[in-house]
């Protein structure tokens, strides 16, 4: 993630691909944006550690409350 941009670019795709799917794992957000793995799971990381978002066990991505109210600010 380079800046701000990217990291809505990525709040955005996982409250896309919930709306679509229910449950979103990082693959979703690869498809959904057409990046690479790699970057997603960098992005990933990044918004984990500023607690926007958290992972369960079986790798499903949920947002925090914050990370909620952000992507959906930047959805509507």
């Amino acid at each position: 993630m380079k800046n701000n941009q990217s990291a809505e670019d990525y709040l955005e795709a996982i409250l896309i691909v919930q709306e679509k799917k229910g449950n979103v794992r990082s693959i979703d957000v690869v498809n959904e944006l057409n990046v690479s793995k790699p970057s997603v799971s960098v992005a990933m990381k990044k918004l984990r550690s500023k607690e926007l978002i958290t992972f369960d066990d079986n790798g499903y991505i949920s947002f925090t409350s914050e990370g909620r109210s952000i992507a959906e600010n930047i959805y509507n």
